[in-house]
């Protein structure tokens, strides 16, 4: 080979060595996991994988969506559902039981007091139901559009979370209820007792978790930073 040919030869085989060159790049949060394709692991709003649940489908009721799910002591499971505000009860290797249809189309909550008893809230404009021997009774009409939370405290009282004014309400025996904080937010989306019985609330729009001290008295907990707190 002449010396032109040994040249030209040199100058492709480094093109090719270029064109081949390695490249690297890092994926570390939640937006580049996002554009992933997940199989057996969970990403985190704040970008950690961590391995998923396995799922399994233990019952189907047909219905659209299930908004609420209670779990008795003796393992029925309760669950609400839309558009056609249904409430069922569920048992391992059992079918599913319609056990009460709301006037209104959804059922966003449920409750189980210390007794057992359930409580469901229908909405919109709906109210708070007792169910106790399959019937169901009017318990509180808080007069606000959603009812998005109930919690049932050790002693009795019911609580409930509410939109589009962002309340809470306690609620002591039937139609004995009072407005207990207002958060400033447009919804109360979630209530829980801490390990101490002191109350919970999450909001929207602006994910800050409230805890309740007393009536008219709250503390912010946590800003998430998040559009809203769902449990």
């Amino acid at each position: 080979m002449n010396r032109c040919g040994r040249m030209v030869a040199l100058w492709l085989a480094c093109q090719l060595g270029f064109a081949g060159s390695t490249g690297t790049w890092e994926s570390n949060t939640y937006n580049d996991f996002l554009k992933g394709r997940f199989v057996g692991v969970s990403l985190t709003r704040d970008g950690r994988l961590t391995l998923a649940p396995r799922l399994e489908t233990v019952a189907e009721t047909g219905e659209a969506g299930v908004w609420s799910v209670v779990v008795a002591r003796d393992g029925a499971v309760y669950f609400s559902t839309g558009h056609r505000g249904r409430v069922y009860r569920w048992k391992a290797g059992e079918k599913p039981v319609l056990l009460w249809s709301a006037p209104q189309p959804e059922v966003f909550a449920l409750a189980l007091d210390a007794k057992g008893v359930l409580y469901a809230a229908s909405s919109p404009d709906g109210k708070i139901w007792r169910i106790e021997n399959g019937q169901a009774a009017e318990y509180f009409d808080p007069k606000q559009k959603y009812i998005w939370a109930l919690c049932a405290a050790p002693d009795g009282t019911l609580y409930a979370g509410t939109g589009q004014e962002g309340k809470v309400w306690r609620v002591s025996g039937p139609g004995q209820g009072e407005l207990w904080y207002e958060t400033g937010q447009t919804h109360v989306t979630t209530l829980a007792l801490d390990p101490k019985g002191r109350l919970l609330a999450g909001t929207d729009p602006n994910g800050i978790l409230y805890r309740v001290e007393a009536k008219g008295k709250a503390f912010v907990l946590y800003d998430s930073g998040l559009p809203e707190i769902r449990s």
